[in-house]
């Protein structure tokens, strides 16, 4: 009798456990869902909020415009008084020399864009007067606090140069090029020259080389100068010396195991395939390195992704897989993220998405491209031969033949394939991998806060 007691005693308290357990998976399961539907509704809030803060700044913009025009018709209104040729681009320039930062600040305002309108209104015919401006760099402070924040009468006659669109224009802007003051200001000046030709290219990698080394030697360096500046010369420049100059030197290189993602990312196009050695390099310091968690940056395992018939990238990605902390989150995102259907992340990538620094070019589920197909018997192959070596991981395998369903399909001629679905035991496959993520996830989590 005692014997039955205790044997239903343990049963009751094994009884509780599994509830209990069950209980936590459920509420799991609820929490996820609450979240993805939060997620949603925030996302849904957010665009609401984007068009209405769109609308308000179309609404300024008009305004300001508005507002420009009247300070212009004012300052017409005065000069037409005297003996003078009131849009005559001399007269404009030697107006604005008579202007500094003493001069009374609505006299100074005003008298600006008085003659900055003129000079718009005479267009390439103006350029000779506006050269002199340049030559001799005067300048001084303005602020039209109703229109825009505080500028400079140097950054009006940029823009006033970026309006006109002309070679001629273009040409007296790129004396501008040496004395831009920050990273922003080479941006958009780069961007204006390149606009109207691309012979401008060799002058901008100039001057914002020139730039980039000055900041790099300041004690106080902005680091978010240094890293825009890093985007103009590699993404917007194309700057390949540039680029490989940071890898050689290992300007990705940080303390800890870890490394300047960013860099990887802004390069990877420029670079193209020249870019794998480096993330190898890369992948090889953070396997060595790396202490907590180990794991190699979705960054590097994207790249190697793009240029998978490098001989090095299924290397980089094997390490990915198997030198982790959550080899199971690792190896999913790996492979999962080989699929390059937009249905297939629209269908399952949802239950557990990754964000990722480099652009994904994700295919319409139906369309015929020759250079999607080749690229997805590539990334086959990758799998085709990386499958023996998961022969005994269930979980991989399954993971592998779902996104080779999604690649064969990709890589399929007929232009009446239609669109590829997952089937509904796919889909629940994916939920439980996803429920399973969750929790390795959470526990890292924890172990990290001990």
């Amino acid at each position: 009798m005692e014997k039955l007691k205790n044997s239903q005693k343990n049963n009751n308290v094994a009884s509780k456990d599994v509830l209990a357990g069950v209980i936590l998976i459920l509420f799991t399961f609820c929490a996820t869902i609450i979240w993805i539907a939060y997620a949603q509704k925030q996302a849904q809030t957010d665009l609401e909020q984007q068009q209405v803060r769109l609308q308000e700044e179309s609404e300024q913009f008009h305004k300001q415009i508005n507002e420009a025009h009247s300070l212009y018709l004012v300052e017409a209104n005065r000069v037409n008084t005297g003996p003078q040729n009131p849009l005559d681009p001399n007269y404009l320039v030697s107006q604005l020399y008579e202007i500094d930062n003493s001069t009374d600040e609505y006299k100074r305002n005003s008298l600006t864009f008085y003659s900055l309108y003129g000079l718009l209104k005479n267009g390439t015919n103006a350029l000779s007067a506006i050269k002199d401006l340049i030559i001799n760099q005067h300048n001084f402070d303005l602020n039209i606090k109703m229109l825009y924040s505080p500028r400079t009468l140097r950054q009006e006659i940029m823009t006033l140069l970026v309006s006109m669109n002309t070679q001629p224009a273009a040409d007296l802007l790129s004396q501008l090029l040496p004395a831009t003051q920050d990273a922003k200001e080479m941006r958009n000046l780069c961007e204006a020259l390149l606009s109207i030709s691309d012979g401008y290219r060799p002058y901008c990698i100039q001057a914002a080389r020139t730039m980039y080394e000055r900041l790099t030697k300041e004690s106080n360096v902005n680091k978010s100068e240094i890293n825009s500046l890093r985007s103009i010369l590699i993404q917007l420049l194309q700057d390949r010396e540039f680029a490989i100059n940071l890898m050689e030197q290992r300007n990705w290189l940080e303390s800890y195991g870890n490394i300047d993602e960013n860099l990887f990312a802004i390069s990877y196009k420029t670079l193209q395939d020249d870019i794998i050695p480096y993330c190898y390099e890369a992948a090889l310091y953070q396997v060595e390195h790396r202490k907590y968690p180990k794991s190699i940056d979705r960054t590097i395992l994207d790249i190697a992704k793009e240029y998978i018939t490098h001989p090095q990238s299924p290397e980089i990605l094997l390490m990915g897989m198997t030198n982790a902390t959550s080899p199971l989150i690792r190896s999913y995102e790996c492979i999962m993220g080989l699929s390059l259907d937009k249905n297939f992340y629209r269908d399952l990538w949802g239950y557990w998405g990754f964000y990722s620094l480099i652009d994904r070019e994700d295919t319409e589920s139906g369309a015929v491209d020759p250079e999607i197909i080749q690229k997805a018997n590539e990334r086959l192959l990758f799998l085709d031969n990386i499958t023996t070596q998961f022969a005994d991981n269930k979980q991989i395998t399954q993971l592998i033949e779902i996104v080779r369903s999604s690649l064969k399909h990709t890589a399929n001629t007929d232009p009446n394939k239609g669109e590829w679905n997952a089937d509904q035991p796919t889909i629940d496959f994916i939920k439980n991998t996803a429920m399973q993520m969750i929790d390795e996830n959470s526990a890292i989590n924890h172990h990290m806060l001990e």
